[in-house]
């Protein structure tokens, strides 16, 4: 049998493979595009979500996100850099650390603050492209860029952390001042998406936005780095570790000043071949956590979403090679009517690529977050409140 199959010749190989893939295609744009929404079958709700077709509707993949190397492969090396439009501001936060806020300035009486993800912030396509359609709506977008991401020159030896929100609660402050009368939403994506919640999390009725949506939340760290360590997530191991070191190579002169303070061995840091290897000789030290496993606990939103008040909505999807779906904390909803989950067959981990041609496509997840912000946008404060989450109960 064997034999056999090794004889067949390499043109038939490749056609039967190319029409198994064109199959599965059609089936996922044709069958397989069903949303799965989980909510409480409130009055509020059932309004909310009369208004968002595109959260209850359909998801009508690209080719590049029907598979995970797929969709890595079009962002690396068939996508086009987007031009940055938006206008950078530094700002020194009151330690002396430096951020940056990526800015395009629409009605700024209805902001959008924008969370990245782990490897890139308004440098980034799906950045530029969520703050481009924000703009288009009517909205003021402003990107939160955290300490040495995004081309941000690190001016302090202390790295970002994306489990920490006492940054991103500094420009908050800075945006409330400067726009008192503002409305604030947030849309976090992948680990933003994980900052969010958790900030949503601790500050409970004295969350600044009135509405998150959180896109690919990966909820539990720790369990999404051990799904990570498979071996058909090699390329997103050796894609997230070599851009990890290219990072700290970037701001060693300024990293330098804290090895010997936390006990940091630099060899051995460049020398990891995994996200755990350079979080265990680098990250945790720096974050003063025992283990890397401790720093995944601490850090991961799963445990503070039960205490979000405001209303929220998490757009995740079944095939995202580094969040395992079963991850989701879905059957909150049925406690708490101010969350809704929005699951997709396909995606990727961001993508969310839909059709337009094979060079150009969509990223079809701004459509259903698009629907989400509006509501609330223009939803009244007197009917906002129904939409809250007591926090006693």
């Amino acid at each position: 049998m064997i034999k056999k199959l090794f004889c067949i010749p390499k043109w038939k190989l490749v056609a039967g493979a190319s029409f198994a893939l064109l199959g599965q295609h059609i089936y996922d744009c044709m069958y397989n595009t069903e949303i799965e929404v989980f909510y409480q079958n409130t009055e509020n709700n059932k309004h909310l979500l009369s208004k968002c077709p595109n959260i209850t509707g359909h998801f009508n993949p690209s080719i590049w996100s029907t598979n995970n190397i797929f969709g890595l492969t079009y962002v690396t090396l068939v996508e086009h850099q987007m031009v940055p439009l938006q206008q950078r501001e530094m700002v020194t936060l009151k330690d002396g650390g430096q951020v940056a806020l990526d800015w395009k300035i629409n009605d700024t009486k209805n902001i959008v603050l924008v969370l990245h993800g782990l490897t890139g912030g308004g440098d980034c396509n799906y950045i530029k492209d969520t703050l481009e359609r924000l703009y288009d709506a009517g909205y003021t977008a402003v990107c939160f860029n955290n300490r040495g991401v995004g081309f941000t020159k690190l001016s302090t030896p202390q790295y970002h952390n994306h489990g920490d929100p006492s940054d991103m609660m500094e420009i908050i402050d800075l945006i409330k001042q400067r726009y008192p009368e503002a409305t604030l939403q947030c849309v976090a994506i992948s680990i933003g998406a994980n900052l969010a919640a958790k900030y949503a999390g601790i500050t409970k009725e004295k969350c600044a936005f009135k509405s998150i949506v959180c896109i690919a939340n990966p909820f539990d760290l720790l369990a999404c780095f051990e799904n990570l360590d498979r071996w058909y997530n090699y390329l997103y191991i050796y894609y997230l570790t070599k851009h990890f070191k290219w990072l700290l190579n970037k701001h060693l002169d300024v990293m330098n000043a804290c090895f010997d303070e936390h006990n940091i061995d630099i060899k051995k840091v460049f020398e990891a071949r995994t996200i755990y290897d350079f979080d265990h000789y680098f990250t945790r030290h720096l974050q003063k956590y025992e283990s890397v496993e401790q720093m995944y606990r601490a850090n991961s939103s799963i445990q503070y979403i039960k205490d979000i008040t405001v209303p929220t909505l998490f757009v995740n999807t079944k095939n995202d090679p580094l969040i395992p779906w079963k991850l989701a904390p879905i059957q909150l909803h049925r406690h708490m009517p101010n969350l809704i989950f929005a699951l997709t067959q396909k995606g990727g981990h961001i993508e969310w690529f839909s059709e337009t041609n094979l060079v150009t496509v969509k990223r079809w997840v701004m459509d259903p977050t698009l629907d989400y912000l509006n509501y609330f946008r223009d939803l009244p404060n007197d009917k906002w409140q129904q939409y809250l989450k007591p926090t006693n109960s």
